[in-house]
């Protein structure tokens, strides 16, 4: 009787590459404002948790997150993402962070600081009033 191999069940779909950092991208975070209150004075937040539907694998053991995935939030709120669990944090505050990411990014990308007004309008019409 033939043995048959097997297929290795613990497959890491988690890419192996080093997350890239820029600091010209996170000095335009800088400029916009926190996507949860409007506030202009914001720190920049990494979205931590994985959404493979976007391509963000998430934050491996001592991994760092790309920079593409970085949100503007005030001192306040960036305090209350870490003191919670993250995706909870997220729903509360009725943002889809991941989509919210790549949309800044992809501005930046284009056009560079020029997208502040641009990022800065997308933010401040789809912040959830209180």
């Amino acid at each position: 009787m033939a043995g048959f191999r097997i297929a290795n069940t613990n497959f890491d779909p988690t890419p192996k590459i080093k997350p890239v950092k820029s600091k010209d991208y996170l000095s335009f975070i800088h400029l916009l404002p926190c996507v949860v209150s409007g506030a202009r004075e914001v720190q920049a937040a990494h979205v931590s948790f994985a959404a493979l539907r976007y391509g963000h694998f998430g934050r491996g053991k001592s991994h760092k997150v790309h920079d593409r995935w970085v949100l503007p939030l005030s001192a306040v709120q960036h305090a209350k993402q870490h003191a919670m669990n993250e995706q909870d944090y997220w729903r509360s505050a009725g943002i889809d962070p991941h989509l919210l990411c790549l949309i800044i990014w992809g501005l930046f990308c284009d056009m560079g600081d020029a997208a502040e007004p641009f990022a800065a309008s997308i933010i401040l019409q789809n912040r959830v009033k209180p």
